[in-house]
């Protein structure tokens, strides 16, 4: 990862020393998803509370699925909204801005060129070939220090 990631201390949140009660600092409502008059006593959702930010349950339990709960804990396992935030943060934290590059066999995934031009990190294409293999010896001469 770039030096400046790797040197940034971990965001902490009330949730990291606190399991329950009103986190205001999450912005959370205390009086519950809506103060309209409703049929419930309670609030037995819990609507207006964030999910765990780390996901720990949700990557326990598709360790669990994986049958990989042995080799594997959550630190091993990123959940995200999507590709696109995975690919995203991949070029946010390990590649330089107007340093690096990235290879890319087209026909591919739009994304990872829409990423490197926000994240400013050149696009490097080596084409499949028509039956859509990677062409191995060109992708990697097309590879440098950088990539």
């Amino acid at each position: 990862a770039r030096p400046n990631i790797l040197a940034l201390a971990p965001y902490r949140c009330a949730r990291d020393d606190y399991s329950s009660g009103i986190l205001l600092d999450a912005n959370e409502n205390p009086i519950g998803p809506t103060a309209l008059p409703t049929q419930s006593t309670t609030n037995s959702l819990s609507l207006e509370r964030y999910p765990d930010p780390y996901q720990i349950t949700l990557k326990h339990k598709y360790l669990q699925f994986r049958n990989a709960s042995t080799q594997l804990t959550p630190d091993n396992v990123f959940v995200g909204v999507g590709s696109d935030e995975a690919i995203d943060l991949l070029m946010r934290i390990f590649c330089v801005p107007g340093v690096d590059n990235i290879v890319i066999t087209p026909p591919t995934y739009g994304m990872y060129k829409v990423s490197a031009a926000v994240n400013d990190v050149e696009v490097i294409k080596v084409d499949l070939t028509p039956d859509f293999d990677v062409r191995v010896n060109e992708t990697l001469a097309a590879t440098n220090a950088n990539t």
